[in-house]
This record gives C-alpha cells, sequence and structure tokens, in this order.
C-alpha cells in the first residue's frame, strides 16, 4: 500500500512538473535558453561519444582550419544520433538536462536558491553519470578498469562495460529526480504568483 502511495505522489509531482514546463516554455526567453542548452548538451555527448579522439584532433599541431573542421564535423554527428538507439538515449539525457537548465534558470530567477542548488547537485551528478556512460564510453572504461581490475581481476573490462548500462539508468533515474522535483517547486511558485 505504501508503495502505491509513493507512486501515485511522484505521477503527480511529474504532472505538474510537465504542467509547470508548459507553462515556462511560453516565454520566449525560455525557449532559446531550451534551444542552447539542447545544443551545448548534444555538441557536448555527441563531441566525446566515440572517445577523446576528437578532443585529441583539436590539441594536436593540426591548422586552425582543420580543427574546425574536426568541431564542424559533429553537427552531422548530431543528425546521426536520431538513426541508433544509442544516439536517441543520447538526445533523451540531452533533452532532460536543457529542461533542467530552463527550470533552474525559472527558480533561480524566482528566488527558490534552495531548490536550485539541490536540483543542481543532483542534476550535476546525473549528468557525470550520463558523459561517462554515454558521452565518453571508452574514458569511462577507461577511469573504471584499474579500480575494477583491483575488484574482479581479469573481468574487469567486462564488468565495466555492463556498468555502462547501470551508470546509464542512474544518470537518467538522477536527472529525471531533479525535473520532477525542480518542476513541481517551479509549478508551486507560479500557482502562489497566480494567487497574489
Amino acid at each position: 500500500m505504501a508503495i502505491r502511495k509513493i507512486a501515485e505522489t511522484a505521477f503527480d509531482r511529474l504532472k505538474f512538473a510537465c504542467a509547470s514546463t508548459g507553462l515556462i516554455v511560453k516565454r520566449p526567453k525560455a525557449v532559446l535558453l531550451f534551444l542552447l542548452s539542447l545544443l551545448v548538451f548534444l555538441y557536448f555527448l555527441t563531441f566525446f561519444r566515440d572517445g577523446s579522439s576528437n578532443w585529441q584532433l583539436i590539441w594536436s599541431g593540426l591548422a586552425f582550419d582543420q580543427k574546425l573542421e574536426v568541431m564542424g564535423r559533429i553537427f552531422p554527428a548530431i543528425a546521426e544520433n536520431f538513426c541508433s538507439f544509442y544516439g536517441a538515449t543520447i538526445i533523451l539525457l540531452s533533452l532532460i538536462q536543457a529542461l533542467i537548465i530552463v527550470h533552474l534558470a525559472f527558480a533561480w530567477r524566482h528566488r527558490e536558491r534552495d531548490a536550485v542548488l539541490n536540483s543542481a547537485s543532483t542534476s550535476g551528478v546525473g549528468a557525470i553519470f550520463g558523459f561517462i556512460a554515454l558521452g565518453c564510453p571508452s574514458c569511462g572504461i577507461g577511469l573504471l578498469t584499474p579500480l575494477l581490475s583491483a575488484i574482479a581481476g581479469g573481468a574487469a573490462v567486462a564488468l565495466a562495460e555492463g556498468l555502462g548500462y547501470v551508470f546509464t539508468a542512474l544518470a537518467f533515474v538522477l536527472l529525471i529526480y531533479s525535473f520532477v522535483k525542480l518542476g513541481y517547486t517551479n509549478y508551486v511558485t507560479i500557482q502562489a504568483a497566480k494567487q497574489k
């Protein structure tokens, strides 16, 4: 019975968060912030999607125009994200992060600083998990393998790859939690402002 009550409360708060999102994005500045944030997160996660090779090319001895070419070829790669499950996961993660940025800006503007700080820290951890799992999976595996080698020995690489799925799930849970919590706070703020 308690689980059902928690699920109903969570679903209600999700509905309020979605309602507040609809009210917030009616403002042109919020739409612009959302689109810019979405583009930044998509670009960043896609830039590191295949490991750190693009990053190494940027800091290599390439000519400036060649570095611009490396940076420019990320845009077609963003479009390719729509053609695979892995890419769709990157798009969905970027979308949630952009929505959180819009909600953070709205809450900060309306002096809900405690909610902003709490949600920013939770969504920040979610973004880190998302980057490790999706943005740079080879970097994440490279960071985890020495630690897992000490624990699991020869099975460390296989275990690290499996942890990528766990990190992806954790990223989504933390980001959705931040979105719901912040969206609900903003919904209450919007309704309180209407009552004045």
